[in-house]
């Protein structure tokens, strides 16, 4: 099984020092919720689809 990186514990931790809740997603999970056009938009779907 896969971690997630460094980097994302790291934001994690900070996003959720101002009071937010973070999850992290398994790897997994967000390959089948990839999108081919990167924009706000379509990761936040993809960030939808997976959680």
């Amino acid at each position: 099984m896969k971690e997630s990186c460094t980097s994302a514990h790291f934001w994690g931790r900070k996003i959720g020092g101002l009071h937010h809740e973070v999850r992290l997603i398994p790897p997994i999970y967000v390959r089948p919720c990839v999108k081919r056009q990167k924009n706000d938009m379509t990761d936040a779907e993809a960030i939808f689809e997976a959680a």
